[in-house]
């Protein structure tokens, strides 16, 4: 895979009003500028540019909605900073706390939304806007979370997506039973794992998706890597770089080999049935070009001018979410490309 330098992002945070505080890194005051340019290039073809005047004639009365956590979150930015160059998306509906909302382009009738489901599954969910938690995740396994499935079948395209929110500390409920949990030591329960349950939860969408006769297109987003360096987000870790890495430079960390791992077999199953019964599921794999971008994330510019007041702030650094406009805009190019040739 290589890089390559090409002129000027399609948008620019001061051109896009959809572009959320905490990954408008210039206005945050993020010095360096490289990672605007930077555009992926996959070795031996060429990637077609996002073309929103085609992508909106061809979506004229469809509806779209990327379903997860706030990643699809981010995602969604950016895929609206790029339409909107052609017409301005309308918000039409968001939920209490701005997670789940829907947009529409008028001339088009287009609808594209965003709807919250970090698990995919029911869960109950302890924690505040800053990821704080007063207790675990109460986690249904086998049952699908309701924000999804209910829209399920309006929708003609959607890109579902999980991962990072299973390494979280929750119980495990099956048939209302308590079954287990991953990282409880206070609690006298089974420690079972983030993979078995992460397992159990994307077998049980698959199985939903290749059993509902959908007619539209479906894509399964990978999980995607973070680049946190010498810690983690709560111990110091940050994410520096400000240049594209090399192939090999980075590897995934282990978490993140146990989510793709968990990912791709249970996808390769499902897509064997969904070929069967002729429901169109595509895998979106986003993780290797991802991980060729640690100069991607807000690190510190997470907040607004971090260190205005004290040059070595001590700040905790964002290397999961992506920079608008950033390496997340190449993820459209790649979308633009599985939707027309298909």
């Amino acid at each position: 895979m290589d890089f390559f330098l090409k002129g000027e992002p399609i948008y620019t945070n001061e051109s896009c009003g959809f572009i959320e505080d905490h990954q408008n890194c210039m206005k945050n005051g993020r010095p360096d500028t490289g990672y605007l340019h930077w555009r992926w290039n996959p070795h031996g073809c060429k990637l077609a540019r996002f073309d929103p005047d085609r992508f909106l004639e061809s979506m004229r009365n469809k509806s779209w909605a990327l379903i997860g956590d706030s990643i699809s979150r981010n995602h969604i930015q950016s895929l609206l900073c790029i339409l909107s160059t052609t017409e301005k998306a309308v918000e039409v509906y968001h939920d209490e706390g701005y997670k789940s909302r829907r947009w529409v382009f008028p001339t088009y009738n287009f609808t594209i939304s965003v709807i919250w489901s970090p698990l995919l599954a029911k869960a109950s969910i302890f924690e505040d806007m800053n990821g704080v938690s007063t207790s675990e995740i109460e986690l249904h396994l086998d049952i699908l979370d309701m924000n999804w499935t209910k829209q399920f079948q309006s929708l003609d395209y959607m890109i579902i997506s999980s991962g990072k929110w299973f390494v979280k500390n929750a119980i495990y409920y099956e048939n209302s039973k308590i079954l287990g949990c991953h990282n409880c030591p206070k609690r006298n329960f089974t420690e079972l794992g983030f993979n078995f349950a992460y397992r159990k939860v994307l077998h049980n969408v698959f199985d939903y998706i290749t059993r509902s006769n959908h007619k539209g297109m479906i894509f399964f987003r990978t999980s995607t890597p973070d680049h946190f360096e010498n810690g983690e987000w709560f111990s110091g870790g940050s994410c520096r770089r400000t240049v594209p890495a090399k192939e090999g430079d980075f590897g995934l960390s282990d978490v993140n080999k146990v989510l793709r791992e968990v990912e791709l077999e249970e996808f390769e199953k499902a897509s064997a049935k969904a070929s069967q019964n002729g429901v169109n599921l595509k895998l979106f794999d986003v993780s290797p070009l991802s991980l060729l971008r640690p100069d991607g994330h807000p690190g510190p510019y997470r907040f607004f001018q971090p260190f205005a007041k004290d040059k070595n702030a001590k700040v905790i650094n964002d290397c999961l979410h992506w920079c608008l406009p950033g390496p997340i805009d190449s993820w459209n190019d790649l979308l633009m490309d599985m939707v027309f040739n298909n």
